[in-house]
Order: structure tokens, then C-alpha cells, then sequence
């Protein structure tokens, strides 16, 4: 998830936090491996998604609930989050990791740098506006603007750019939910839990219009990777208490060059130089926007 929260100053990090935030990164990377890892995407989604929710309804017992003002924002942020999961584990289906992963984690930052820029009138410096133009330019040779005849790398980057709208979306919800909540561990714990409800419903009900299985050999990879999931967010959290939300974030972020790393050589992902480039281009322009100031955790 992404907190879209002000933070008055940039400064360094403890050993500590800077390692658990790496640790996060990995971990955001790593469950998203898994997922195109499995061999039916649907099913991994569900029990990925039925996993996360069981543990955020402990969350929700041990935390209790956030206070009332946040609520709204968290059912909102919810109903986006079905968008996000759909649209995830069908561009899966179709496209790599080192291509999806990238291209849609990349275009959150992106987006809310222009739209702070057209709706918030606010103002980027130099170093901000040359991040924006290296992530649009990583995200436009993801995309193999050249192969978009292709039905399924259109559909691929099609799904990814949704997911990535997604992602947008309910980073602001969170983050605006989040300042109401109280605690932001109940506010997460009541996210994971309506969230791992409403998704693994829905999927559940596409499995069995369409005469699917609800188990098989995606459930195992899926249970674990919700629960990678729910550990890698919480680690961002704590880390959000203890180190300035931009470092945190931009440190966080080198997911997109993790992931594309795991493509490669865990899943064993054909990366040509083009793609190669294209993708360190997003991670680095990433880093360097959320380090001076577009934050996103």
C-alpha cells in the first residue's frame, strides 16, 4: 500500500529502519513473485487474499477499531482495491513480472506528481520534474510501445496502467484515512479485513460461474503470499514511525528493481537491454521524486 502523508523534513534513517525497510521491499517484491509464480492466478488471488484478511482480522482484535472518521475512507479504499486485485493477477496472466510489476508500481508516483502539479497548483523542482520525465520515459519502453499490436502485450500494459491508477487511488484514501484513524495499525488491520472478504467473495463467485476450482495449486503460493503481504506492510508502518516518510518511501521503492531481478532469474524471464533499461530508469526516477518529496510508502 502507499501513505500519502506530509512530512516536514528529509533526513537519514537508523541501520535498523533503513534494513526492515529493505526487508519490505524485498517482501513487496517477493509475493508478487509468487503470485506469477502460480499456476492459476485466480486461486493464488483468493487464498492470497483470504490469508491477508484472516491475519487482518486479528489485527482488527488486537488493534481494535480505527475511529469513526476513517471509516468512510476505508470503505472506499476497499472497493479500489477489488480494481487493483483484478486487474493484477489478470495482467499476471499475460504479461512478465519484470514488465507488470514495474510499469504499475511506477505510475502511482507519477500520476500524483502531476496531478499535485494540475489540481494542488503545486510547484516540482528541477530534480523532481527530471524524475517525472525518466519514469515516463522507463514507463513508455515497459510498455514496447512498438509491440502493442499484440494483443497480449496490450492487454498486459492495459491491465498493468489500471493497476497503477489503482494503486493511486486508494494511496490517497489511505492516506487521508489513515490521519483519522488513531492508530494506523487498526486502520490497516480493517483494510486487510475487508479487503481479503470482498476480494476472495468475488473471485470465489468468478470460479464458480465459470465452473473453476476454488483450491488446487495455487493455494499454498497464495497463502503465503498474503501473508508476505500483510508482514511487508506492517514493517513499512513501523518504519514509518520511526524515520521521515520520504526516506522510508523512496528506500521502499527499490521493489521495482528487486522485482525486476526476481523476473529474471527466479522465473527466468527473457530481459532484453531495452526492457533492462527502461526498467531502472522507473526505479531510479521513483527513488529520486519520492526522496525529494512525492512520498509513497
Amino acid at each position: 500500500m502507499i501513505l500519502l502523508i506530509a512530512d516536514p523534513a528529509i533526513s537519514g534513517m537508523g541501520a535498523a529502519t533503513a534494513a526492515v525497510v529493505l526487508a519490505a521491499a524485498f517482501a513487496h517484491a517477493g509475493w508478487n513473485a509468487l503470485a506469477k509464480r502460480a499456476l492459476d492466478q485466480r486461486v493464488a488471488f483468493l487464498w492470497l487474499n483470504l490469508a491477508a484478511g484472516a491475519i487482518g482480522l486479528l489485527g482488527v482484535l488486537a488493534f481494535g477499531l480505527p475511529q469513526g472518521a476513517a471509516i468512510p475512507f476505508a470503505l472506499a479504499s476497499v472497493t479500489i482495491h477489488l480494481v487493483y486485485n483484478l486487474s493484477l493477477l489478470n495482467s499476471y496472466r499475460l504479461g512478465d513480472l519484470s514488465q507488470v510489476y514495474p510499469l504499475a508500481r511506477g505510475m502511482a508516483p507519477l500520476l500524483v506528481a502531476l496531478g499535485a502539479m494540475a489540481f494542488a497548483g503545486e510547484t516540482l523542482s528541477p530534480v523532481q520534474l527530471g524524475a517525472v520525465a525518466v519514469i515516463a520515459a522507463g514507463l513508455a519502453g515497459l510498455a514496447e510501445l512498438r509491440h502493442l499490436r499484440d494483443s497480449h502485450n496490450r492487454s498486459a500494459v492495459a491491465l498493468a496502467a489500471a493497476t497503477g491508477l489503482a494503486i493511486t487511488g486508494y494511496s490517497l484514501l489511505d492516506g487521508l484515512g489513515v490521519r483519522r484513524a488513531g492508530s494506523p495499525f487498526a486502520y490497516a488491520a480493517l483494510i486487510f479485513t475487508l479487503e481479503g472478504l470482498l476480494v476472495t467473495t468475488v473471485i470465489a463467485l468468478q470460479q464458480a460461474r465459470a465452473g473453476r476450482p476454488l483450491g488446487g495449486p495455487g493455494v499454498a503460493i497464495g497463502a503465503l503470499a498474503g501473508a508476505i503481504s500483510y508482514g511487508a506492510y506492517a514493517a513499512v508502518l513501523w518504519a514509518q514511525q520511526r524515520a521521515p516518510l520520504a526516506m522510508v518511501s523512496a528506500l521502499r521503492e527499490t521493489s521495482v528493481l528487486i522485482g525486476v531481478a526476481m523476473g529474471r532469474f527466479l522465473l527466468g524471464e527473457r530481459l532484453g537491454r531495452k526492457r533492462l533499461a527502461a526498467a531502472v530508469a522507473v526505479g531510479a526516477g521513483v527513488i529520486a521524486l519520492l526522496a525529494t518529496g512525492i512520498r509513497a510508502g
